[in-house]
């Protein structure tokens, strides 16, 4: 934090857990002869109840002299401090734009991988960990800086190889893209967060404390580096971005290009009218879609005062408010017609004695919220369909069964046809003894998804025997899990693909299911086996 000794020093030193102070060190020589720098640490300690760690101190000059920097750190007992360094893990000073920035976040997250290297992770466990620790691991990072594509790409090869490879990762198959792994849930993916639109989600919620009232130091230091427009306007797509503009800032002023063909930060930030003295009746968004000005540019060009407030505009009559008008010449008649158009759409417009402020309209409240940038943002990528109506409301009741978080993301692999059955591995060129596609169930057929679950003479027998068990005709997670564990024991463990131990197995299963995952009275195995309507309605 830059300190003005022009200015009462008590104003910046509550600064929380930790402090940076720093000064043109040239001018203290002749500016701070009644406030040496070592009372600004007592100062500190006095405001703030903390005391300040000299042996973990240090002092960085900037367009200082080693010379001079040396003496300062003799004279205040600290060492010499270099940029970039680590202020609350985040490194200050550092180009985001190096890979060496990064270098330490991508470290993290291979030790954690590491960490789970003994341990077996089913897909559902990896699925859950990987929106749980992997993807909130860089979000502090994210919460300041826009991570670089190399990055992103480094960071999105550690979840992949983690969901589809386990713990020791490895060159295993990606059976589904990484942009459908992304979707949401209900639209066919899996729910796991993209970092990209996360990055972008996090860095809005800059531009959206640029609005709000107040006036805390690093707003005050942004407005006079770059202007008093970052508190007043939504829409940065015509501002220059100047040639000395730090990287940040840049970044900051490139979300509003994140979307194609739309501004869509400006497009989700409208102006709620208060009592309108605070809200630019011709530039400012506040009422309709569009700023008055692009609505009506005919008239903003007449208007005498282009820069007025809402209320400037206004005026009671008795009980009524209307509008006034002031122009630079009298309208044509059809210039009449556009000020009757204009007060058309002004009619709704209701004033109140709170100040005027802005709201975020993603957001029911109106208050600016990441998942609901995530969203929308997510909404607007998200343009191919993984799958239509009737999968994507099989796949919903899916999730909401009691079945394990492994069974479930089996049933996703198998609506998508991802699973490895033979047909799938040919397709990858994946070399296969034998016939390579033939199935284990029934000789001389292809194993495909459908076949292997559906129309294999053996697969028939074992829905048979559900369908005579639950006395209804219905295709359960389970009995899919069931099918493809016997025909990998069949295939890979000199197993037997008997239809009869197949559904007892489904049975066993389905039981223990209930009873850890649906809310119903205990029942015991031979009841259920008997009858599972009747256990399910108890």
């Amino acid at each position: 934090m830059g300190v003005s000794f022009d200015l009462q020093p008590e104003q910046y030193l509550g600064l929380g857990s930790g402090g940076h102070f720093g000064c043109g060190f040239e001018k203290c020589q002749t500016r701070t002869r009644g406030h040496p720098l070592p009372s600004l640490t007592k100062c500190f300690e006095t405001a703030s109840g903390l005391k300040v760690n000299i042996w973990k101190s240090g002092l960085c000059g900037v367009n200082a002299s080693p010379t001079f920097l040396e003496m300062a750190c003799t004279f205040l007992i600290c060492r010499i401090g270099s940029i970039p360094f680590k202020y609350l893990g985040l490194p200050i000073g550092a180009n985001p734009k190096r890979l060496a920035t990064w270098e330490p976040l991508l470290e993290h997250l291979r030790g954690r991988l590491c960490s789970w290297r003994n341990k077996h992770i089913s897909l559902g466990g990896r699925i859950v960990i990987i929106n749980a620790v992997l993807n909130a691991i860089p979000i502090f990072y994210l919460s300041f800086m826009k991570m670089p594509v190399t990055v992103r790409k480094m960071v999105v090869r550690i979840q992949r190889e983690f969901l589809w490879g386990g713990v020791r990762g490895g060159n295993k198959i990606n059976w589904v893209k990484w942009s459908v792994v992304c979707k949401k849930k209900c639209n066919g993916g899996l729910g796991v967060r993209d970092v990209r639109i996360v990055d972008l989600s996090l860095l809005a919620k800059w531009r959206w404390r640029f609005l709000q009232p107040g006036r805390p130091l690093w707003k005050v230091v942004l407005m006079a580096k770059y202007g008093n427009h970052i508190s007043q306007e939504v829409d940065w797509s015509g501002v220059r971005i100047p040639i000395v503009a730090s990287n940040w800032w840049k970044d900051i002023c490139s979300l509003d290009e994140a979307v194609e063909s739309k501004n869509w930060l400006a497009d989700s930030i409208g102006r709620k009218l208060g009592n309108g003295l605070d809200t630019k009746f011709w530039t400012t968004k506040w009422m309709g879609n569009a700023p008055l000005a692009l609505l009506f540019p005919r008239l903003f060009s007449l208007s005498n005062h282009k820069e007025g407030m809402v209320a400037d505009f206004s005026e009671v009559v008795g009980e009524d408010r209307g509008w006034s008008f002031s122009w630079r010449r009298e309208l044509f008649r059809w210039e009449e017609d556009l000020v009757v158009r204009l007060r058309e759409i002004l009619a709704p417009a209701i004033f109140s004695l709170e100040s005027d402020k802005w709201v975020w309209t993603l957001d029911a409240e109106g208050n600016f919220s990441v998942n609901s940038a995530y969203n929308f943002l997510l909404e607007e990528f998200d343009l191919d369909i993984v799958l239509d109506s009737e999968g994507r409301e099989v796949l919903e009741h899916i999730w909401d069964s009691p079945a394990p978080s492994k069974v479930i993301a089996f049933s996703w692999q198998l609506l998508l046809d991802r699973i490895p059955t033979r047909g799938n591995l040919v397709l990858r060129g994946i070399p296969l003894s034998d016939v390579p596609w033939e199935c284990v169930g029934c000789a001389g057929k292809m194993e495909t998804s459908i076949h292997l679950f559906l129309f294999c003479p053996a697969a028939m027998l074992v829905w048979s025997e559900i369908f005579k068990w639950l006395g209804v005709l219905v295709i359960i997670p389970p009995s899919l899990s069931s099918l493809f564990e016997a025909r990998n024991a069949s295939l890979f463990a000199n197993g037997s693909f008997n239809p009869k131990v197949i559904a007892d197995d489904i049975k066993i299963l389905s039981w223990k299911w209930s009873l850890a995952r649906v809310k119903m009275s205990p029942c015991m195995f031979y009841e259920w086996t008997w009858d599972p309507g009747d256990c399910l309605q108890r």
